[in-house]
């Protein structure tokens, strides 16, 4: 810390509105408020109550805190580079890019700061300064799916569409689950009239929207571990479930609810990883205690409409899924599953009409378009049903051999033979390379019956 003599004129300690938090969160910020004020000349103390602030988005009073901090104690990274980070939250994306410079030259190898200042750099408009500094970090490290998606960012700012969705490409490569980078090459192919490109990605993004940027900032992490109450668990069990730790994600929902009952879409999402490790008593114990208080949140009856439908309760389920599509007529895969119950309950023009509306509001629901595909051929629809189920192969993944074989049928129904075995052997070697024995076995006995014809 500097000498007293020499101690810089610090900005008042700021006094938060501590009404809105939690008891315990309330308790946390007060007693570092209090060691703070004990001590006013001590940089951590002041530094510690910035993290504290930052971790609750208190981003303004954050930074008052960082700057004394910072002055104070000039020479730690960490203090400016915190404050750089509060900075860019408040739009002040200059500031924040010179407070990023000082802080890199304390530490020039600090990645995350790199990669931040690049940013503001970016959310400033000195794309110049910004492309250099991200052509820079994509040479050192080729492997970072940051580096080129925020590479393609200032492409796409330059009005460069061709040379950003190569860079979105690399991103998506190397981190196939970054939402925001699929969305961002999506919206690039759009601009290029790449309709079904843009589609799919758009597929890829709804599917991992929730899913962070990929790369690690051990100080930022510093700050998220001083979360406390309902929402830092509720966000924490959001991640967990992103990344498929079902059992984790669960605790944290659980102990979310333990601090705030009424958060209804920790409920929700209740409802769904009990439904998923069959729990059923679980899931159906938290839709009677969120439809309580939040009847008219559709998630939370579509979730239920799941659990009725894997308990084969089709008749409740139908009810489930349309108090869903009631509360939120925009809700794609409500309309889907409410289809799929009244296509079982002989209701096929009802069906139909939900397999519809599910792509009128996403028109890359893909198993809505097998569904549709699926009645079309049984009702002699061909041409329809074909169009529909082609469009279920716009996506690679394990349902592609099944969906394949589903469009080999329509084919073959419509009278076109070769296109049938053409996509019956693609259905049997992709079964085959995905493992799926019992299928490829069913499919190849039905491809020599298509070849029988041929011959």
């Amino acid at each position: 810390s500097a000498p007293l003599d020499d101690l810089p004129a610090l900005p008042s300690l700021p006094e938060s509105a501590l009404a809105r938090f939690l008891p315990e969160v309330r308790h946390q910020i007060q007693e570092a408020h209090g060691r703070a004020q004990a001590d006013p000349q001590d940089a951590q103390a002041n530094g510690r109550l910035g993290m504290i602030l930052h971790a609750y988005d208190q981003f303004e009073l954050a930074a008052i805190c960082y700057q004394r901090a910072h002055l104070l104690d000039p020479g730690t990274f960490r203090w400016t580079y915190y404050l750089g980070l509060v900075q860019a939250k408040l739009g002040k994306h200059k500031e924040a890019a010179a407070t990023l410079r000082k802080a890199l030259e304390l530490d020039p190898d600090y990645l995350p700061a790199q990669l931040h200042l690049a940013q503001s750099f970016l959310g400033s408009y000195q794309l110049g300064e910004s492309r250099t500094l991200y052509e820079q970090l994509v040479k050192e490290y080729p492997d970072l799916p940051v580096a080129h998606y925020g590479l393609g960012q200032v492409e796409t700012a330059l009005g460069r569409t061709a040379a950003a969705v190569k860079n979105y490409q690399r991103a998506c490569e190397l981190a196939p689950d970054f939402g925001a980078a699929h969305y961002a090459l999506a919206l690039a192919y759009r601009d290029l009239k790449k309709t079904a490109r843009s589609r799919e990605h758009f597929s890829m993004y709804e599917r991992n929207q929730r899913v962070r940027a990929p790369f690690e900032d051990p100080l930022f992490d510093s700050i998220e571990a001083l979360k406390m109450g309902a929402v830092h668990h509720f966000k924490a069990g959001r991640a967990l479930e992103a990344a498929g730790q079902i059992e984790q994600a669960i605790v944290e929902y659980e102990q979310a609810l333990e601090l705030k009952p009424a958060l209804a879409q920790a409920h929700a999402n209740l409802i769904s990883l009990y439904t998923t490790l069959s729990r059923f008593e679980k899931a159906e114990e938290h839709y009677y205690t969120a439809v309580k208080t939040h009847p008219n949140l559709a998630e939370i009856h579509y979730n239920f409409g799941l659990l009725l439908s894997l308990q084969e309760k089709y008749r409740e389920a139908i009810r489930s899924f349309q108090a869903a599509v009631d509360i939120n007529p925009h809700y794609p895969d409500a309309h889907n599953n409410l289809g799929h119950m009244l296509e079982l309950a002989g209701k096929v023009r009802e069906a139909e009409k939900h397999y519809r509306l599910a792509l009128e509001n996403n028109p890359t629901h893909r198993l809505a378009h097998f569904n549709l595909g699926r009645i079309l051929t049984k009702q002699g629809r061909y041409p329809q049903a074909i169009h529909q189920l082609v469009e279920t192969l716009r996506v690679q993944d394990e349902r592609t051999p099944t969906f394949m074989y589903v469009l080999a049928d329509a084919y073959a129904r419509a009278g076109d033979t070769q296109k049938a075995i053409h996509y019956a052997q693609e259905a049997v070697k992709r079964a085959a390379s995905l493992g799926q024995r019992e299928l490829a076995a069913t499919i190849e006995k039905d491809l020599q019956e298509l070849r029988s014809r041929v011959q």
